[in-house]
């Protein structure tokens, strides 16, 4: 083989290793399943201090692994993850870290790359802040408050077994509900009303840790809602701090 067809062919598997290396990389991005959350650590407790792991009281900085159930009382909590998402639970939830986390009862607001599992139904986020609440007669509520998400029909014995084939997303500023049996409904427009009560509500009042991706959570709800009033998505502060005036020295005339 002469030198100039062992360059070629040295360029050749260069590019192709560089081809599969950046194929790897951005499906693991498009992709939401591939976000692994194998731990959560408990970021903030509201209301008391009803939060517990494994049914032991939490308080700040406990964790959560895979397998292992985080619930709340009367209280509410904050959840970072370890793959950078972040959650916020609401008075009488329950739910199990693992790469879907499996949402039992009440609800949770999630931010970042996080799969959450309710019933028959696996919600997977691209980029995202969505809700997911158990009605009473156990209906699923999902509202998308920013980006999208790609919902799936799923075997709840085995949740990380599913086909993207038959996947369908949620766009920006819809909500959806699913039945008990994984049936998904017509999806509607998030109200004013809605936003207002989620704002102002359990998931956001109070809280202080900023969620991941705030900043896109705050240009979608006033793309959304033009005009409407965002407190506590904790952002934050990019006020100027006033700079000190100098004062001049006065000499004796």
């Amino acid at each position: 083989m002469h030198r100039w067809q062992k360059q070629q062919l040295r360029l050749l598997l260069s590019g192709f290793l560089l081809s599969f290396c950046l194929f790897i990389t951005l499906g693991s991005w498009l992709h939401p399943a591939q976000a692994q959350i194998n731990q959560a650590t408990v970021t903030e407790v509201l209301d008391g201090n009803q939060v517990f792991i494994q049914g032991r009281q939490a308080q700040v900085n406990s964790t959560a692994g895979a397998g292992q159930q985080v619930s709340t009382g009367s209280s509410r909590a904050g959840l970072r993850f370890n793959n950078g998402a972040a959650g916020r639970l609401r008075p009488n939830t329950s739910l199990v870290i693992g790469q879907c986390i499996q949402i039992q009862q009440g609800g949770i607001v999630a931010s970042g790359p996080t799969n959450a599992c309710a019933g028959s139904v696996r919600a997977a986020t691209r980029g995202t802040t969505f809700l997911m609440e158990i009605d009473e007669d156990g209906t699923y509520d999902c509202k998308v408050l920013e980006g999208s998400v790609a919902m799936t029909p799923i075997d709840p014995q085995n949740p990380d077994q599913f086909s993207h084939h038959s996947e369908f997303i949620l766009e920006e500023g819809k909500k959806v509900s699913i039945s008990k049996d994984g049936e998904i409904g017509q999806p509607e427009a998030i109200t004013l009303e809605d936003i207002q009560s989620i704002l102002t509500g359990n998931f956001f009042s109070g809280f202080t840790e900023q969620l991941p991706g705030s900043g896109n959570l705050q240009r979608a709800l006033q793309q959304l809602f033009p005009g409407i009033p965002l407190p506590n998505l904790g952002l934050p502060n990019l006020g100027i701090p006033s700079l000190p005036i100098p004062r001049i020295p006065r000499f004796p005339l």
